[in-house]
Protein backbone atom coordinates (compact mmCIF):
# COMPACT_ATOMS: atom_id res chain seq x y z
CA UNK A 1 0.00 0.00 0.00
CA UNK A 2 2.72 2.55 0.71
CA UNK A 3 4.64 1.40 -2.85
CA UNK A 4 1.28 1.98 -4.32
CA UNK A 5 1.23 5.77 -2.66
CA UNK A 6 5.27 6.46 -3.39
CA UNK A 7 4.19 5.48 -7.16
CA UNK A 8 1.03 7.92 -7.59
CA UNK A 9 2.92 10.67 -5.75
CA UNK A 10 6.26 9.77 -8.51
CA UNK A 11 3.49 10.17 -11.29
CA UNK A 12 1.69 13.36 -9.44
CA UNK A 13 5.52 15.20 -9.43
CA UNK A 14 6.45 13.84 -12.81
CA UNK A 15 3.09 14.96 -14.45
CA UNK A 16 3.33 18.48 -12.98
CA UNK A 17 6.66 18.38 -13.74
CA UNK A 18 5.84 17.95 -17.21
CA UNK A 19 3.08 20.57 -17.04
CA UNK A 20 5.45 22.51 -15.85
CA UNK A 21 8.08 22.13 -18.93
CA UNK A 22 5.44 22.58 -21.11
CA UNK A 23 4.08 25.69 -20.08
CA UNK A 24 7.36 27.52 -19.95
CA UNK A 25 7.79 26.31 -23.36
CA UNK A 26 4.76 27.66 -24.69
CA UNK A 27 5.98 31.20 -22.74
CA UNK A 28 9.02 31.09 -24.73
CA UNK A 29 7.87 30.41 -28.06
CA UNK A 30 5.06 33.02 -27.55
CA UNK A 31 7.13 35.68 -26.07
CA UNK A 32 9.71 34.60 -29.14
CA UNK A 33 6.83 35.31 -31.57
CA UNK A 34 5.44 38.28 -30.61
CA UNK A 35 8.87 40.17 -29.46
CA UNK A 36 8.00 39.93 -25.86
CA UNK A 37 12.11 40.32 -24.84
CA UNK A 38 14.34 42.08 -24.62
CA UNK A 39 13.88 45.82 -24.89
CA UNK A 40 10.09 45.38 -25.80
CA UNK A 41 9.82 43.90 -22.09
CA UNK A 42 12.65 46.09 -20.84
CA UNK A 43 11.35 49.64 -21.42
CA UNK A 44 7.93 48.81 -20.24
CA UNK A 45 9.63 47.29 -17.36
CA UNK A 46 11.52 50.95 -16.57
CA UNK A 47 7.90 52.90 -16.99
CA UNK A 48 6.46 51.06 -14.32
CA UNK A 49 9.70 50.80 -11.83
CA UNK A 50 9.66 54.61 -11.95
CA UNK A 51 5.82 54.79 -11.18
CA UNK A 52 6.72 52.36 -8.28
CA UNK A 53 9.35 54.97 -7.59
CA UNK A 54 6.98 57.85 -7.90
CA UNK A 55 4.67 56.05 -5.39
CA UNK A 56 7.57 55.98 -2.83
CA UNK A 57 8.21 59.41 -3.01
CA UNK A 58 4.36 60.80 -2.90
CA UNK A 59 3.88 58.28 0.26
CA UNK A 60 7.59 59.29 1.64
CA UNK A 61 6.42 63.32 1.34
CA UNK A 62 3.41 62.51 3.11
CA UNK A 63 1.86 63.36 0.01
CA UNK A 64 0.39 59.61 -0.71
CA UNK A 65 -2.89 60.99 -2.02
CA UNK A 66 -1.06 62.70 -5.25
CA UNK A 67 -0.36 59.17 -6.43
CA UNK A 68 -3.55 57.91 -8.23
CA UNK A 69 -2.35 54.89 -10.64
CA UNK A 70 -5.68 54.29 -12.21
CA UNK A 71 -5.72 58.57 -13.19
CA UNK A 72 -5.37 57.97 -17.14
CA UNK A 73 -6.51 54.55 -17.36
CA UNK A 74 -9.99 55.76 -18.78
CA UNK A 75 -8.72 58.09 -20.94
CA UNK A 76 -5.93 56.05 -22.24
CA UNK A 77 -8.43 52.78 -22.45
CA UNK A 78 -11.17 54.52 -24.58
CA UNK A 79 -8.58 55.41 -27.17
CA UNK A 80 -6.97 52.23 -27.89
CA UNK A 81 -10.36 51.06 -28.28
CA UNK A 82 -10.91 53.75 -30.43
CA UNK A 83 -7.86 53.07 -32.50
CA UNK A 84 -8.04 49.34 -32.21
CA UNK A 85 -11.29 49.60 -33.93
CA UNK A 86 -10.52 52.27 -37.00
CA UNK A 87 -7.36 50.44 -37.83
CA UNK A 88 -9.60 47.30 -37.77
CA UNK A 89 -11.87 48.61 -39.91
CA UNK A 90 -8.83 50.04 -42.49
CA UNK A 91 -7.56 46.50 -42.35
CA UNK A 92 -10.19 44.53 -42.80
CA UNK A 93 -12.17 46.36 -45.66
CA UNK A 94 -8.53 46.37 -47.66
CA UNK A 95 -8.08 42.88 -46.78
CA UNK A 96 -11.29 41.60 -48.23
CA UNK A 97 -11.27 43.93 -50.80
CA UNK A 98 -7.64 41.89 -52.41
CA UNK A 99 -6.11 45.24 -51.70
CA UNK A 100 -3.43 45.12 -48.73
CA UNK A 101 -0.67 44.80 -50.65
CA UNK A 102 -1.34 48.09 -52.17
CA UNK A 103 -0.14 51.63 -51.11
CA UNK A 104 -2.59 53.58 -48.50
CA UNK A 105 -2.33 57.26 -47.69
CA UNK A 106 1.68 57.43 -47.12
CA UNK A 107 1.67 54.03 -46.17
CA UNK A 108 3.63 51.12 -48.63
CA UNK A 109 1.39 48.40 -47.62
CA UNK A 110 -1.69 48.01 -44.96
CA UNK A 111 -1.46 44.79 -42.37
CA UNK A 112 -3.47 41.79 -42.96
CA UNK A 113 -5.72 40.72 -40.31
CA UNK A 114 -2.89 38.39 -38.95
CA UNK A 115 -0.24 40.90 -39.07
CA UNK A 116 -2.34 42.93 -37.20
CA UNK A 117 -2.85 40.84 -34.31
CA UNK A 118 0.77 40.22 -34.23
CA UNK A 119 1.66 43.65 -33.84
CA UNK A 120 -1.49 44.33 -30.98
CA UNK A 121 0.28 41.65 -29.00
CA UNK A 122 3.90 43.10 -29.74
CA UNK A 123 2.60 46.50 -28.40
CA UNK A 124 0.82 45.36 -25.66
CA UNK A 125 3.30 45.32 -22.92
CA UNK A 126 4.46 49.41 -23.43
CA UNK A 127 0.44 49.69 -24.21
CA UNK A 128 -0.27 49.04 -20.53
CA UNK A 129 2.85 50.56 -19.11
CA UNK A 130 1.79 53.79 -21.05
CA UNK A 131 -1.05 55.32 -19.12
CA UNK A 132 0.57 53.61 -15.54
CA UNK A 133 3.86 56.05 -16.25
CA UNK A 134 1.59 58.63 -17.28
CA UNK A 135 0.37 58.14 -13.83
CA UNK A 136 3.41 58.38 -11.94
CA UNK A 137 4.86 61.52 -14.25
CA UNK A 138 1.78 63.50 -13.25
CA UNK A 139 2.40 62.35 -9.47
CA UNK A 140 5.82 63.97 -9.36
CA UNK A 141 4.44 66.53 -11.24
CA UNK A 142 2.44 67.49 -8.47
CA UNK A 143 5.08 66.21 -5.69
CA UNK A 144 7.56 68.67 -6.94
CA UNK A 145 5.34 72.12 -6.81
CA UNK A 146 4.83 71.03 -3.33
CA UNK A 147 8.32 70.84 -2.00
CA UNK A 148 10.10 73.05 -4.63
CA UNK A 149 8.95 77.06 -4.70
CA UNK A 150 8.77 78.43 -8.44
CA UNK A 151 12.02 80.51 -7.86
CA UNK A 152 13.41 80.86 -11.88
CA UNK A 153 10.21 82.84 -13.40
CA UNK A 154 11.69 85.98 -12.60
CA UNK A 155 14.96 84.54 -13.78
CA UNK A 156 14.08 83.81 -17.44
CA UNK A 157 11.50 86.72 -17.91
CA UNK A 158 14.91 88.63 -18.19
CA UNK A 159 16.90 86.18 -20.18
CA UNK A 160 13.98 86.32 -22.78
CA UNK A 161 13.48 89.68 -22.83
CA UNK A 162 17.98 89.43 -23.39
CA UNK A 163 17.53 87.28 -26.17
CA UNK A 164 14.84 88.91 -28.02
CA UNK A 165 16.59 92.58 -27.89
CA UNK A 166 14.56 94.11 -24.66
CA UNK A 167 11.28 92.96 -25.95
CA UNK A 168 9.10 89.72 -24.92
CA UNK A 169 8.76 86.70 -27.39
CA UNK A 170 4.88 87.53 -27.14
CA UNK A 171 5.58 91.01 -28.09
CA UNK A 172 7.70 90.32 -31.22
CA UNK A 173 4.48 87.55 -32.63
CA UNK A 174 2.05 90.36 -31.83
CA UNK A 175 -0.99 88.44 -32.47
CA UNK A 176 -4.05 89.97 -32.14
CA UNK A 177 -6.61 87.73 -34.45
CA UNK A 178 -9.29 85.85 -32.31
CA UNK A 179 -9.41 83.43 -34.86
CA UNK A 180 -5.98 82.73 -35.11
CA UNK A 181 -5.91 82.26 -31.41
CA UNK A 182 -8.48 80.00 -31.20
CA UNK A 183 -6.71 78.01 -34.11
CA UNK A 184 -3.37 78.01 -32.05
CA UNK A 185 -5.89 76.81 -28.56
CA UNK A 186 -7.01 73.72 -30.47
CA UNK A 187 -3.71 73.09 -31.50
CA UNK A 188 -2.04 73.29 -28.44
CA UNK A 189 -5.03 70.88 -26.72
CA UNK A 190 -5.02 68.49 -29.48
CA UNK A 191 -1.33 67.59 -27.77
CA UNK A 192 -2.93 65.62 -25.40
CA UNK A 193 -4.69 63.55 -28.14
CA UNK A 194 -1.49 63.17 -29.86
CA UNK A 195 -0.06 62.01 -26.71
CA UNK A 196 -1.80 58.97 -26.66
CA UNK A 197 -2.38 58.42 -30.26
CA UNK A 198 1.14 58.88 -31.61
CA UNK A 199 3.17 56.32 -29.17
CA UNK A 200 -0.15 53.97 -29.79
CA UNK A 201 0.93 54.00 -33.25
CA UNK A 202 4.56 53.48 -33.29
CA UNK A 203 4.20 51.17 -30.62
CA UNK A 204 2.44 49.14 -33.15
CA UNK A 205 5.71 49.03 -35.60
CA UNK A 206 7.67 46.23 -35.99
CA UNK A 207 8.71 44.91 -32.57
CA UNK A 208 12.80 45.09 -33.52
CA UNK A 209 12.07 48.39 -35.28
CA UNK A 210 15.44 50.68 -34.37
CA UNK A 211 13.04 53.86 -35.34
CA UNK A 212 10.14 52.31 -33.05
CA UNK A 213 12.53 51.48 -29.90
CA UNK A 214 14.12 54.85 -30.30
CA UNK A 215 11.22 57.04 -30.43
CA UNK A 216 9.75 55.38 -27.49
CA UNK A 217 13.11 55.22 -25.27
CA UNK A 218 13.08 59.18 -26.33
CA UNK A 219 9.77 60.18 -25.15
CA UNK A 220 10.12 57.88 -21.88
CA UNK A 221 13.47 59.85 -21.29
CA UNK A 222 11.68 63.59 -22.28
CA UNK A 223 9.08 62.71 -19.50
CA UNK A 224 11.92 62.29 -16.56
CA UNK A 225 14.37 64.31 -17.77
CA UNK A 226 13.19 67.27 -18.89
CA UNK A 227 9.30 66.79 -17.04
CA UNK A 228 10.53 65.95 -13.96
CA UNK A 229 14.82 66.66 -13.48
CA UNK A 230 14.96 69.90 -15.07
CA UNK A 231 11.60 71.24 -14.28
CA UNK A 232 12.56 70.63 -10.42
CA UNK A 233 15.93 71.93 -10.94
CA UNK A 234 14.60 75.44 -12.49
CA UNK A 235 10.83 75.39 -10.65
CA UNK A 236 8.86 78.20 -12.62
CA UNK A 237 5.35 78.40 -13.69
CA UNK A 238 5.25 79.95 -16.64
CA UNK A 239 3.63 83.44 -17.82
CA UNK A 240 0.45 82.79 -16.48
CA UNK A 241 1.79 82.60 -13.07
CA UNK A 242 2.29 86.56 -13.04
CA UNK A 243 -1.28 86.66 -13.69
CA UNK A 244 -2.63 84.23 -11.01
CA UNK A 245 -0.54 85.14 -8.32
CA UNK A 246 -0.90 88.42 -8.12
CA UNK A 247 2.76 90.01 -8.70
CA UNK A 248 3.07 93.25 -8.53
CA UNK A 249 5.32 93.66 -11.77
CA UNK A 250 3.47 91.67 -14.87
CA UNK A 251 4.80 92.26 -17.95
CA UNK A 252 2.43 89.88 -19.49
CA UNK A 253 -0.61 91.89 -18.49
CA UNK A 254 -1.04 93.03 -22.02
CA UNK A 255 -1.35 89.22 -23.05
CA UNK A 256 -3.76 88.14 -20.65
CA UNK A 257 -6.00 91.29 -20.92
CA UNK A 258 -6.18 90.12 -25.20
CA UNK A 259 -6.83 86.13 -23.87
CA UNK A 260 -9.74 87.01 -21.87
CA UNK A 261 -10.89 89.34 -24.17
CA UNK A 262 -10.84 86.27 -26.90
CA UNK A 263 -12.46 83.85 -24.02
CA UNK A 264 -15.15 86.49 -22.42
CA UNK A 265 -17.56 83.65 -21.70
CA UNK A 266 -15.23 81.29 -20.02
CA UNK A 267 -14.99 78.58 -22.60
CA UNK A 268 -12.68 76.03 -23.69
CA UNK A 269 -9.72 77.83 -23.67
CA UNK A 270 -5.86 78.14 -22.60
CA UNK A 271 -7.33 80.63 -19.96
CA UNK A 272 -9.82 78.28 -18.72
CA UNK A 273 -7.18 75.46 -18.49
CA UNK A 274 -5.01 77.78 -16.88
CA UNK A 275 -7.41 78.35 -14.49
CA UNK A 276 -8.36 74.68 -13.64
CA UNK A 277 -4.55 73.83 -13.42
CA UNK A 278 -4.13 77.26 -10.60
CA UNK A 279 -7.00 76.06 -8.95
CA UNK A 280 -5.69 72.70 -9.01
CA UNK A 281 -2.33 73.95 -7.50
CA UNK A 282 -3.97 76.24 -4.61
CA UNK A 283 -6.01 72.77 -3.61
CA UNK A 284 -3.35 70.57 -3.64
CA UNK A 285 -4.85 68.51 -5.91
CA UNK A 286 -3.77 65.67 -8.47
CA UNK A 287 -6.15 65.65 -11.46
CA UNK A 288 -5.65 64.80 -15.27
CA UNK A 289 -3.01 66.89 -16.23
CA UNK A 290 -2.05 69.00 -13.20
CA UNK A 291 1.11 69.68 -11.86
CA UNK A 292 2.74 73.19 -12.96
CA UNK A 293 6.19 73.22 -14.20
CA UNK A 294 7.50 75.18 -17.12
CA UNK A 295 10.94 75.02 -17.95
CA UNK A 296 11.89 72.87 -20.24
CA UNK A 297 8.48 72.93 -22.09
CA UNK A 298 7.78 69.33 -22.43
CA UNK A 299 4.97 70.16 -25.24
CA UNK A 300 7.80 71.58 -27.30
CA UNK A 301 9.74 68.72 -26.97
CA UNK A 302 7.31 65.99 -27.29
CA UNK A 303 6.61 67.95 -30.61
CA UNK A 304 10.20 68.07 -31.64
CA UNK A 305 10.50 63.63 -31.62
CA UNK A 306 7.15 63.42 -33.64
CA UNK A 307 8.99 65.76 -36.26
CA UNK A 308 12.64 63.70 -35.51
CA UNK A 309 10.69 60.22 -35.90
CA UNK A 310 8.64 62.00 -39.15
CA UNK A 311 11.88 63.35 -40.51
CA UNK A 312 12.67 60.21 -42.61
CA UNK A 313 9.04 58.82 -43.27
CA UNK A 314 8.56 61.15 -46.46
CA UNK A 315 7.52 64.62 -47.42
CA UNK A 316 3.89 64.28 -46.31
CA UNK A 317 4.60 63.52 -42.39
CA UNK A 318 7.79 65.51 -42.62
CA UNK A 319 6.02 68.56 -43.35
CA UNK A 320 3.18 67.64 -40.81
CA UNK A 321 5.34 67.05 -38.09
CA UNK A 322 7.13 70.52 -38.66
CA UNK A 323 4.08 72.47 -39.07
CA UNK A 324 2.90 71.18 -36.05
CA UNK A 325 6.01 71.89 -33.89
CA UNK A 326 6.04 75.30 -35.19
CA UNK A 327 2.24 76.13 -34.26
CA UNK A 328 3.22 74.27 -30.69
CA UNK A 329 6.13 76.87 -30.12
CA UNK A 330 3.98 79.92 -31.24
CA UNK A 331 0.90 78.70 -29.43
CA UNK A 332 2.77 77.49 -25.70
CA UNK A 333 4.26 81.88 -26.29
CA UNK A 334 1.31 83.61 -27.18
CA UNK A 335 -1.66 81.40 -25.21
CA UNK A 336 0.69 82.21 -22.11
CA UNK A 337 1.96 78.76 -21.14
CA UNK A 338 6.11 78.88 -21.64
CA UNK A 339 8.53 81.71 -21.88
CA UNK A 340 10.43 81.63 -25.34
CA UNK A 341 13.59 79.74 -23.35
CA UNK A 342 11.15 77.32 -22.31
CA UNK A 343 10.77 76.41 -26.09
CA UNK A 344 14.23 76.88 -27.06
CA UNK A 345 15.40 74.56 -24.04
CA UNK A 346 12.29 72.12 -25.01
CA UNK A 347 13.41 71.69 -28.64
CA UNK A 348 17.30 71.68 -27.59
CA UNK A 349 17.03 68.68 -25.08
CA UNK A 350 14.77 66.31 -27.01
CA UNK A 351 17.09 66.96 -29.90
CA UNK A 352 20.02 65.97 -27.69
CA UNK A 353 18.08 62.96 -25.98
CA UNK A 354 16.95 61.70 -29.57
CA UNK A 355 20.29 62.17 -30.88
CA UNK A 356 21.77 60.74 -27.95
CA UNK A 357 19.54 57.06 -27.85
CA UNK A 358 20.61 56.72 -31.36
CA UNK A 359 24.23 56.76 -30.70
CA UNK A 360 23.54 54.24 -28.16
CA UNK A 361 21.46 52.04 -31.04
CA UNK A 362 24.47 52.48 -33.05
CA UNK A 363 26.92 51.64 -30.41
CA UNK A 364 25.16 48.17 -29.16
CA UNK A 365 24.92 47.33 -32.71
CA UNK A 366 28.44 47.71 -33.82
CA UNK A 367 29.50 45.71 -30.41
CA UNK A 368 26.67 42.72 -31.30
CA UNK A 369 28.36 42.28 -34.87
CA UNK A 370 31.84 42.50 -33.23
CA UNK A 371 31.18 39.72 -31.36
CA UNK A 372 30.91 36.82 -33.93
CA UNK A 373 33.51 37.97 -35.77
CA UNK A 374 35.97 38.24 -32.48
CA UNK A 375 34.72 34.75 -31.65
CA UNK A 376 35.41 33.65 -35.57
CA UNK A 377 39.18 34.95 -35.32
CA UNK A 378 39.55 33.37 -32.34
CA UNK A 379 42.29 30.41 -32.45
CA UNK A 380 40.76 27.00 -32.17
Amino acid sequence: MGYDLRLIALHRRSGLRSLAEAAATFIHDFAQRHGWQGLNLALPGFMLAYTAMAALLCFGFGRGADFRPALYLPAFSSSYLLGYAIIFVVVGVRHWSGRSARPFLFFARVWTPREFLHRLIAAAPFLIAWPFFMAGFTAMKNLLNEVVPFTWDSTFVEIGRALHFGQHAWQWLDIENPALTRVLESTYAFWGVLLVAVPFAVALCRADSAARSRFLISCILVFILLGNVAAGAFMSAGPFWFEFSGAKQNDYAGLFAYLTQVDSNGDFSAISFQRYLWQAYVQGATQLGTGISAFPSVHVAVATLYALYAWPLGRLPRLAAALYLIAIMVGAVHLGWHYALDCYAGLLGAVLIYGAVGAMQRWHARMATAKPAAVQSAPA
